[in-house]
């Protein structure tokens, strides 16, 4: 999923199997981004995405990278690790890394209230078909807020009962 950190809305999703390597998917999600015209000048992520490909990728396009780099690049103990140091010390690498969370809390509303927790059919196009109308859902719930700045339900307050 790739996430507008400034609005909240969902700009890209792409769904796999389960087994697939989230790392392989990123380009597609910035390509998908860049060819509806969203203006990302950083690209945060986890550590499934911190892949040498990726980062060259991104520097290719122009963007910068803020995928949280694994302890193996930064603590190895050779001469190569100098370009993952420069990269940790950027300002827009904290920046990016600070906004990362926002993602990961979109996830949790999925899952919280609109049953993403679970795939409710078999078969991958059928959960394809559950995670773009989830994710419409999502940023339809974000329009109604960015707009009139009225909330659905107060989700800080509400606790859900355990089943």
């Amino acid at each position: 999923m790739s996430l507008n950190a400034e609005t909240g809305l969902i700009t890209s999703l792409k769904v796999t199997e389960g087994s697939a390597y989230d790392g392989h998917e990123l380009p597609d999600l910035v390509r998908s981004d860049l060819a509806q015209g969203v203006e990302a000048r950083v690209y945060a992520g986890d550590k499934g995405y911190d892949d040498g490909e990726n980062h060259e990728f991104l520097k290719e396009k122009g963007l910068k990278s803020a995928l949280r780099l694994k302890r193996t690049r930064t603590q190895k103990k050779d001469p190569n690790k100098g370009p993952w140091l420069k990269l940790i010390a950027d300002p827009d690498y904290q920046a990016g890394l600070k906004e990362r969370y926002k993602v990961e809390r979109k996830f949790g509303e999925a899952k919280l209230w609109h049953g993403f927790r679970r795939c409710r059919y078999l078969g991958l196009v059928r959960y394809r078909v559950q995670s773009y109308l989830t994710a419409m859902v999502l940023n339809l719930k974000r329009m109604v807020k960015l707009l009139h700045g009225v909330s659905f339900r107060n989700q800080s307050q509400i606790v859900p009962r355990a089943a």
